[in-house]
């Protein structure tokens, strides 16, 4: 999910990123001639939800600032709450934001709900729905005739990643004109198996973890916010691909910024 990798994280490179259609959240770091008023009009977000996120008292902002620009609708507002509300079953391919979708409500609805701390959830995991009396519970959906990706070819995988090494960084992005994190790894994979456009957690929730790291596996970070918001694909050697803040390439992952931040490998 750019100009030194270190120096700051958006959450469609390190996070989250959502759908390549709609908006995603991001930190970015403050340039000079920026305002909150550009950033509002190239976010698609009101000047009033960045200063909620980032907890400014005025429309102040200085060079080399860090402000977190949220996902719309991301910072809660005061809703009406309904009676009843339902218990949802989280399954394969589940992110908040498809069951906020789903159910025509907000991730921070959804964690308000559960108490969530972080947009981290795991297959299985019983989600509550509303704010009133539970009255019926949502099945997990039956599973469907997709080809399983298992049968990836992780030689391939890694060759169709770094085909397209020097990509620019394009929020949002899913072609070799401008990726974000979890969009490259969406075109990666799909030229192999047809998988979904999901977050950096969607895809951390489908996927099983791996006890020894191998070339062609997924790797995850906890960057901007708590749980996976970065993620690439192991190359050997101890570097992975991604597409960073400088679009796609290739980096240590003993560098202290991405060892601190290792949550683990998976596939799958």
């Amino acid at each position: 999910m750019k100009k030194k990798i270190i120096a700051f994280v958006t959450a469609s490179v390190f996070g989250t990123s959502l759908y390549s259609t709609t908006a995603m959240a991001a930190t970015i770091k403050v340039k000079s001639g920026d305002t909150l008023s550009k950033y509002s009009k190239q976010y698609n977000i009101s000047v009033s939800e960045i200063k909620t996120a980032n907890k400014l008292s005025n429309d102040r902002i200085y060079i080399g600032q860090n402000l977190y620009i949220p996902e719309k609708g991301q910072v809660a507002a005061k809703t009406s709450t309904s009676p009843s509300s339902v218990v949802y079953t989280v399954k394969s391919g589940d992110s908040l934001s498809s069951i906020a979708k789903k159910y025509k409500t907000t991730v921070a609805q959804l964690k308000a709900w559960n108490g969530l701390k972080s947009d981290l959830i795991k297959i299985g995991q019983k989600l509550k729905v509303g704010s009133g009396t539970v009255t019926s519970t949502v099945a997990p959906a039956p599973k469907t005739a997709k080809a399983a990706v298992s049968t990836i070819n992780k030689n391939k995988l890694v060759q169709d990643a770094k085909a397209v090494i020097g990509s620019p960084y394009k929020w949002g992005g899913t072609t070799p004109s401008g990726f974000d994190c979890s969009g490259y790894i969406y075109y990666v994979v799909n030229k192999q198996k047809s998988v979904s456009r999901l977050t950096v957690a969607g895809y951390w929730n489908m996927m099983k973890p791996v006890s020894t790291l191998s070339v062609g596996d997924f790797v995850y970070y906890e960057t901007y916010k708590e749980g996976p918001s970065h993620m690439g694909i192991y190359v050997g050697n101890g570097k992975f691909i991604h597409a960073g803040s400088s679009g796609v390439q290739i980096s240590e992952m003993n560098l202290s910024y991405w060892k601190s931040r290792y949550l683990g490998a998976r596939q799958f």
